[in-house]
């Protein structure tokens, strides 16, 4: 190819005849323009391209298909030449002399790599403005050489900008190259990898194959292709996992432009070189995908009761999750485990242990402490997060009982899951895991006496059961009432009657075993008096109320015997009464009946009263002795 131009300057400065002369001899020697056919023995003939206004502006293609793009605008076109050389590559030599720097090599070979095998016209005349734009001296866009081709050839305005851009691109994205891969876990037992095949500035590069392979329990969703072209935007494969255990993956650019290109020169120094094709070299990098990392179940429970009585059963409510993340973090608990490729979660099993009863309420700790009593345990086996309820133990006397949990991973299913699981040991003392069981006390009560005059006083035997450490030691009493006089022997009831009548109390400290009151209050009225024992209760002990009228907590006063002096010798008429009944009459107790005059001797009389007294006494007592259980009258 020629520069018209050039040759209308020089034709310019010929004198007048030398003018005429000059084309003369043009017109009798024939012209090979770039536009004409190629003459015998070429291999190279036109391919894609615009023909426009003086010269081809595309590509060339040879006889085995090969693309080839023209480097020296200012000589001639392929067509002119006899035939080309061997290849030579790496960095390219403008015509002038002046080397191609690193970053133009790069760009040149981008350029080539990504639009160069083009069977698009307008696309392949783009290559070409961009290929002389970065080969030809004097050519660079924007340059005076540049603008006057432009304005001669008329190409359309499109064609001129994708070739700015295809200049600028090749800048932007030439290598040396980087592979650059991002994992990321998903919830969904999936990994995100996204990759991205960065130019020389760190910008993605575009139009470059990629393959993705995989290695370990992991393949690619079904909707991620392992080959793919790079774009502007980083590529991203979704890989699932298959199995417990760790994997890679390795992306593989094999074909990244280099530096460096590709070209063929011409057997005439007149006729433009062809570049074909760009230094090529692979680029890869790879990222271990690690394994799922270690599972950490937590349990928080409550107990069935906080307070029952002894002999109840109780059990533990579970709640099983995922162990909170780190205090301070704003990470989401980790999601339970599954097996990866199978919707099973894994299962592990909680042990509980009940211990107790404990002599007080326990204190919050790590560990329980030694020499602890241990009701029993029970085990339950949970398969992800929910409430689960255990199997019943009975707590069998006073005191307190506290559950802990533990988790081992030698329990987890499937066996093969275990490394991935940490054990887990729940706290000793948690109050909401206490079961409290009150002391239940049982007072048992005897007075000293079960018949007494008037004068008399008594004490109460008491035997104290069941009373816990905090009522023995907090100074708490039982106490003692009594009751009376009543007109007749009461029935046990476990009511008061209202209109019973107070006579006297005392006390005795609440503690277990036997001890003795003090005194109750003198009798000063025959009749029958009865105690009652009471426990108030306290935090951790039950109320204690004994019964009303218990025989063993009941005496009767009766009146002295009067002492008898000598009855007068006198006769009194049957069925009067004596002038005066003396003390004795008087002193006779309410219940006592009247003897009736029968007519027999006053003598005989008296002594005969005096014997049925004496009985009745030995009959009220037999009675008394026989009925301490019964209620009801005396049998006399």
């Amino acid at each position: 190819m020629q520069l018209f131009s050039s040759l209308f300057l020089r034709l310019r400065l010929l004198p007048a005849g030398g003018l005429v002369l000059l084309i003369a001899v043009l017109l009798l020697v024939p012209q090979v323009p770039p536009s004409q056919a190629a003459p015998a023995g070429s291999d190279w003939s036109r391919a894609a391209g615009i023909h426009a206004a003086e010269h081809f502006v595309g590509q060339y293609r040879d006889a085995g298909g090969q693309v080839a793009y023209c480097t020296d605008f200012e000589r001639l076109s392929p067509e002119n030449s006899g035939g080309y050389g061997d290849g030579k590559s790496g960095g390219f030599v403008r015509s002038d002399g002046s080397a191609l720097s690193t970053a133009e090599n790069a760009a040149l070979s981008y350029l080539l790599h990504r639009w160069g095998a083009t069977a698009d016209d307008a696309t392949a005349a783009s290559v070409q403005l961009a290929v002389w734009a970065l080969t030809s001296p004097g050519m660079s866009w924007d340059s005076p050489g540049m603008n006057d081709i432009l304005r001669a050839e008329q190409l359309p305005a499109d064609v001129v900008e994708r070739a700015r851009s295809m200049t600028r691109t090749a800048f932007n994205e030439a290598g040396p190259y980087a592979v650059h891969i991002d994992l990321d876990a998903t919830d969904a037992g999936t990994v995100s990898a996204v990759i991205e095949v960065l130019g020389a500035n760190g910008q993605p590069a575009a139009g470059l194959g990629a393959a993705a392979k995989l290695t370990g329990p992991f393949v690619l969703a079904e909707t991620a292709a392992s080959t793919w072209t790079t774009g502007e935007e980083a590529h991203r494969l979704m890989l699932q996992r298959t199995g417990l255990g760790s994997g890679s993956i390795t992306v593989t650019v094999p074909r990244t432009p280099a530096a460096g290109v590709q070209w063929l020169a011409p057997s005439s120094s007149k006729v433009q070189r062809l570049l074909f094709a760009s230094v090529l070299e692979p680029r890869d990098a790879a990222a271990a995908v690690a394994d799922l990392p270690a599972f950490q179940p937590a349990v928080a429970t409550r107990t069935s009761a906080a307070r029952t009585h002894p002999g109840a059963s109780i059990h533990d409510v579970l709640t099983v999750g995922s162990a909170p993340p780190a205090e301070g973090s704003s990470a989401e608990p980790a999601p339970w485990l599954s097996v990866p490729g199978s919707d099973s979660p894994v299962s592990v099993e909680v042990v509980s242990t009940l211990w107790g009863p404990l002599d007080a309420e326990p204190v919050l700790q790590e560990a329980v402490p030694e020499g602890t009593p241990r009701v029993g345990e029970v085990t339950t086996r949970v398969a992800g997060p929910g409430t689960y309820s255990t199997a019943d133990l009975v707590v069998p006397s006073p005191g307190w009982y506290v559950w802990t949990e533990s988790i081992s991973p030698e329990s987890v299913l499937p066996a093969e899951a275990a490394p991935y699981v940490l054990g887990w040991q729940g706290q000793f003392g948690i109050a909401a895991e206490t079961t409290f069981v009150p002391w239940a006390p049982n007072i048992r009560t005897q007075l000293s006496a079960g018949d007494a005059f008037l004068g008399d006083q008594v004490t109460d035997a008491v035997v104290g059961e069941g009373f816990g450490p905090s009522a023995q030691g907090s100074g708490s009493t039982i106490t003692l009432t009594m009751y009376g006089p009543l007109a007749e022997l009461p029935s046990p009831t476990t009511e008061i009657p209202a209109d019973a009548p107070l006579h006297s109390q005392t006390s005795v400290p609440a503690v277990n075993g036997s001890q003795s009151s003090e005194p109750f209050a003198a009798f000063t009225q025959p009749g029958c008096y009865t105690v009652v024992a009471t426990y108030p209760g306290d935090e951790h002990t039950d109320p204690f109320t004994s019964a009303f009228g218990e025989p063993s907590e009941t005496v009767c006063v009766q009146a002295p015997a009067p002492t008898q002096s000598p009855a007068p010798d006198t006769k009194e008429t049957p069925g009067t009464p004596a002038a005066d009944d003396g003390p004795a009459a008087q002193a006779a107790p309410p219940h006592r009946p009247e003897l009736a005059q029968t007519g027999v001797r006053a003598e005989v009389t008296a002594g005969a009263a005096l014997v049925l007294l004496g009985a009745g006494l030995a009959c009220l007592r037999r009675g008394r002795e026989s009925t301490r259980r019964v209620s009801g009258s005396v049998p006399c």
